[in-house]
């Protein structure tokens, strides 16, 4: 089939056009949301007489042609959005983790001067050069460093002197987006004495409501009194 003769031309996606009724669209629209079915026909200004009704009605209206296209569109974008943004965001606090506060300063070389200012020179007779830091000018920082800047302090010099954003609020926001616990493995049961394993196995059993009796007769060594019962 040729893409003259496409039933769907090629590059539109089913649900990508409103339907023809406005009614219509704002119900896919509120079902895209995750609306029951009954609450997206009531809000559209359909009240029928019971719940029953309203859902037979709603679903009727979902199997329109195109309207649960419409809603299948909607709800993809919306998933699209959402992992867009948390995409974006996830990429500036990592730009925010990994910033490094070299990159707002610049080195340059001046006159060294004496302590009344005035200049000092080699052994030659010539000026003597020393090496400095400034912070840079921030019409000159690249627009991806200058976001990452949270405040800007003035100095004696009257130049700006930036102050970045928390690494350690960067790293937990990071940790809590990631799903990335702090929180240690349980040890191994092989590592637990004999005291702690008693213990362990008698909370488990409070907490599946079982009664048992647990001591330490299971590992006694036994003496020559003892007789095997097996």
């Amino acid at each position: 089939m040729s893409e003259k003769n496409a039933l769907v031309p090629l590059g539109i996606s089913p649900g990508s056009k409103p339907p023809k009724h406005s009614k219509w669209e704002r119900y896919a629209r509120y079902r895209a949301q995750a609306l029951p079915r009954i609450v997206a026909f009531r809000k559209i200004g359909n009240y029928a007489a019971n719940d029953k009704i309203a859902h037979n009605n709603a679903s009727r209206l979902e199997n329109k042609p195109g309207v649960k296209d419409r809603i299948d569109y909607l709800t993809k974008q919306a998933e699209e959005r959402i992992i867009e943004k948390r995409r974006r965001l996830e990429e500036r606090l990592w730009g925010l983790h990994e910033s490094n506060i070299q990159d707002f300063f610049e080195t340059y070389d001046t006159v060294k001067r004496d302590h009344t200012g005035q200049p000092e020179h080699d052994e030659n007779g010539a000026l003597s050069v020393e090496t400095r830091m400034r912070p840079k000018l921030l019409a000159d920082l690249p627009p991806e460093l200058a976001a990452l800047i949270e405040d800007i302090t003035i100095d004696s010099k009257g130049r700006a002197i930036p102050k970045l954003y928390s690494k350690l609020q960067a790293s937990a926001e990071l940790r809590k987006m990631l799903n990335i616990s702090a929180k240690e493995a349980p040890p191994d049961v092989t590592q637990l004495s004999d005291a702690e394993l008693i213990q362990t196995l008698a909370q488990q059993a409070k907490e599946l409501g079982i009664q048992i009796d647990l001591n330490y007769t299971f590992h006694k060594p036994k003496n020559g009194n003892e007789t095997d019962n097996r």
